[in-house]
């Protein structure tokens, strides 16, 4: 399982949670100070009485550099460890959870135990200065931060496994390998992201304000945050927003080294990949994407975009972000309609290239819409792998990137038509079975049924309206992956086998619509 090392105040509960986190991993556990004691031949305050601080705080550099080359577990540090610098750097390179508790409850608990022998002068004085001093540099460290007041072991030993179950894809394209990190919590691990930047922007819109005021305040000291509001959904996928966002990072003397973070849905993480690729021709972004279809969809691949009247997305740039922190904690107030439409996007990814994600959704399709559920978690895992190994084929969509496009040719017409009032995930449903009548129209895979019905269990819309055919086709006619008057359309020969074809002609598009909306 690797190292998972424990750092925190005295009485915030290192010893007893990490003992409790290592039985729930099945792991073994190990306490720094128990292994100074047990080299020493004697308690902890009998050292600090014989030999002094000084001494002591040599065993446990000592201590701690053992500990962390040899012990694969759970390892609780003492609440001073973190101030030696060789012991900052042992710990860069491994899962750090910080344990937080306010002073008046590590009061209570340390009163308790009468062996601190930092805490037998005036003990509340003193541990506020500990924890005051010590805070920069347990979040220094931190990958992990948790707040353990007033709360039971039990409730944090499972919300710890939890975040500690992170999972990573790494979408290695040709110009610049960047991680994808998905569990619970990811969000905190930003600063792991922000390079040698002074200042960061995060670009928001009204609906993520709070957690774009909590990614703010995870920037270190030393680094500026300025937080910088978008009009809601596609009104804020505009050159007239991006133009202020340029404006305000101008202002605030925003350099190359510097950094923007998209937090927010597609539409936010479109506008701010956008923003960052344009100012000085290219500054780093992060993505927090906090809906399902931003995670697996607008948030990774490095295809970055605004609107204008003539459609959608055709103003953009292809920037990659320099990391995606899809925190899975933010899909749990969403409404059940935005993870289905989020789900569109995944069940593309099944239709294209994973059919587990097909039998996962249709064993339980209940499961795929509570954002709780680990169904939920392998699900956005699986799709953004497909999205990952299809970019590193193919960063700027030379050819095989246009196969993510499944059901998007018909999609991107209805959200036009519709003024971008659809769902983006309800129009790539209606486009998927539009698409599977094109496969059993001209000749290849018949999987109309089975794309109805899994979209169906997840209540997604299936069908469109008739008589609109005329202004579908115009749409269509100026789709991105069209060369010259020549429509492309992203099709199936078989269940995970897409092919990109220029051969549909206008009855059978016709066709298609015809059976759509029949």
């Amino acid at each position: 399982m690797g190292l998972v090392v424990i750092v925190g105040p005295p009485g915030s509960g290192k010893t007893t949670i990490g003992r409790a986190l290592a039985a729930a991993l099945d792991a073994p556990f190990r306490d720094v100070d128990a292994d100074i004691a047990a080299a020493a031949g004697k308690p902890i305050p009998d050292i600090f009485v014989d030999e002094g601080e000084d001494h002591f705080r040599a065993l446990e550099r000592e201590a701690v550099r053992r500990a962390v080359a040899e012990h694969d577990g759970v390892l609780a540090l003492g609440g001073g460890a973190v101030l030696a610098e060789a012991t900052r750097k042992l710990l860069a390179d491994v899962t750090v959870v910080h344990l937080r508790v306010d002073l008046g409850e590590a009061v209570k608990r340390t009163e308790i135990d009468k062996g601190r022998p930092l805490l037998q002068v005036n003990p509340r004085a003193t541990l506020r200065r500990l924890m005051d001093e010590r805070l920069p540099l347990y979040r220094e460290v931190a990958d992990i931060e948790i707040d353990t007041t007033g709360r039971e072991v039990a409730d944090l030993t499972a919300e710890l496994t939890a975040r500690l179950a992170v999972r990573t894809v790494d979408v290695r394209d040709a110009d610049t390998p960047y991680p994808v990190l998905i569990g619970r919590g990811t969000t905190d691990r930003l600063p792991e992201f922000l390079g040698k930047a002074a200042r960061v922007a995060v670009l928001h819109t009204a609906s993520t304000a709070a957690l774009a005021e909590r990614v703010g305040a995870l920037c270190p000291d030393g680094v500026e945050a300025t937080l910088m509001e978008l009009p809601d959904a596609e009104d804020g996928k505009t050159v007239a927003v991006a133009e202020q966002c340029w404006e305000a990072l101008g202002a605030e003397g925003f350099t190359r080294t510097d950094l923007v973070v998209g937090v927010g849905g597609g539409a936010v993480t479109d506008l701010a990949g956008f923003v960052a690729a344009c100012w000085l021709r290219g500054v780093a972004v992060v993505h927090v994407p906090t809906s399902l279809l931003g995670a697996v969809d607008a948030a990774v691949g490095g295809k970055t975009g605004v609107n204008t009247a003539a459609g959608k997305n055709l103003v953009g740039a292809f920037h990659p972000p320099r990391a995606v922190l899809v925190d899975l904690d933010h899909f749990a107030t969403l409404p059940v309609r935005d993870l289905a439409a989020g789900l569109a996007e995944v069940v593309k990814a099944g239709f294209i290239a994973d059919p587990v994600i097909l039998d996962l959704v249709e064993a339980d399709p209940e499961a795929a819409l509570d954002a709780q559920s680990p169904v939920v978690a392998e699900l956005v895992e699986r799709a953004i792998a497909v999205k990952a190994e299809v970019v590193a084929s193919d960063l700027k969509e030379g050819g095989l990137r246009a196969v993510l496009n499944y059901g998007h040719t018909f999609a991107h017409a209805v959200e036009k038509l519709e003024d971008y009032r659809w769902r983006h995930g309800d129009a790539v449903a209606v486009g998927m079975v539009y698409a599977a009548h094109l496969n059993a129209i001209t000749g290849r895979v018949d999987l109309v049924e089975r794309t109805k019905a899994v979209l169906d269990s997840l209540g997604l819309p299936t069908t469109y309206e008739a008589g609109r055919w005329d202004e579908i086709v115009k749409v269509m006619k100026i789709d991105k992956k069209n060369v010259g008057a020549t429509q492309r359309f992203v099709l199936l020969d078989a269940l995970a086998t897409p092919v990109v074809v220029d051969d549909v002609t206008a009855d059978q598009q016709r066709e298609a619509y015809g059976r759509l909306t029949g």
